[in-house]
């Protein structure tokens, strides 16, 4: 069972029930969850409609992206003057 408190806010996860059929665990849900007005909208989903990810290596980042974030900035000064000391090195000047 899943619900969220507003229009605009997540679903989570609130528990789940025991039932014969869908509409009767619609209604043990919101006898369950709902009793004080915990959420505005109520999903029932059947345990075997859900997937999980069994090869957990799709989750690694597939390209290198550190230059999105601030910390990898760090030192681009330093880096930059020593790049351009190396250049010239090996251009002899």
């Amino acid at each position: 069972m899943f619900r969220r408190s507003g229009h605009k806010e997540p679903f989570e996860h609130a528990g789940a029930v025991i039932a014969s059929d869908p509409e009767m665990a619609l209604l043990m849900a919101k006898e369950c969850f709902f009793r004080r007005r915990e959420g505005d909208h109520l999903w029932v989903v059947a345990r075997s409609d859900i997937h999980s990810l069994s090869d957990e290596t799709l989750l690694e980042i597939a390209a290198d992206k550190s230059y999105r974030f601030a910390s990898d900035y760090r030192d681009v000064i330093e880096k930059r003057e020593r790049a351009l000391a190396r250049a010239r090195e090996i251009k002899g000047e």
